[in-house]
């Protein structure tokens, strides 16, 4: 086989290292749901949105998606994605039997005019 820049593979075939990612990911978010983990990775909770992890990436960074930092000072530290964020955003969309808006959730989510409950992006 050969790869894209013409040099032979020896057998090797070329491998979608994204889809690999997705897929080992998905089965980390099922595992630690199937456990009661209290948070995923990025990476987990977008495979269990069905979103790319740069799009939930850009939500948090953006304040709409709650998740948490785990840094120490300046450091670039990591995101840990609440599982009952993902399981609402979900459960929004089944409950109200329409197009769940996420705006409308973190709204809710922040205590806004029909919530009560204040909870934070990812921002800082």
């Amino acid at each position: 086989m050969r790869s894209n820049n013409g040099d032979q593979a020896a057998g090797v075939e070329e491998t979608d290292w994204r889809a690999v990612g997705r897929d080992q990911a998905m089965r980390n978010a099922l595992h630690k749901r199937a456990a009661g983990a209290p948070t995923y990775s990025v990476p987990e909770a977008a495979a269990l949105l069905s979103v790319s992890q740069e799009h939930l990436y850009r939500l948090i960074r953006a304040d709409v998606f709650p998740a948490v930092r785990m840094r120490s000072g300046h450091e670039m530290g990591r995101y840990v994605v609440p599982a009952q964020a993902v399981d609402s955003v979900l459960e929004g969309a089944v409950r109200g039997g329409v197009c769940a808006e996420i705006a409308e959730l973190v709204e809710h989510w922040r205590g806004g005019p029909s919530g009560s409950q204040t909870v934070s992006g990812g921002s800082s």
